[in-house]
């Protein structure tokens, strides 16, 4: 491993080229990652998406 020193908008590039190398599974992988920090930081319990629904009625004309 190695490290290197960047510039603020160096780092920015860096990050969206490494973000652009990413197959969308590793990018997902990724988002459920920062999202298990998050909640984890927070406190919380894992909660998933809210689910939402609605219902409808329809009139129906004769």
């Amino acid at each position: 491993m190695s490290v290197r020193k960047y510039s603020f908008p160096e780092a920015e590039e860096a990050d969206l080229k490494e973000w652009k190398s990413m197959t969308p599974a590793e990018r997902l992988d990724l988002l459920q990652h920062l999202r298990e920090m998050y909640y984890g930081f927070k406190n919380e319990n894992r909660k998933g998406f809210q689910r939402v629904y609605r219902i409808v009625k329809k009139d129906i004309a004769n």
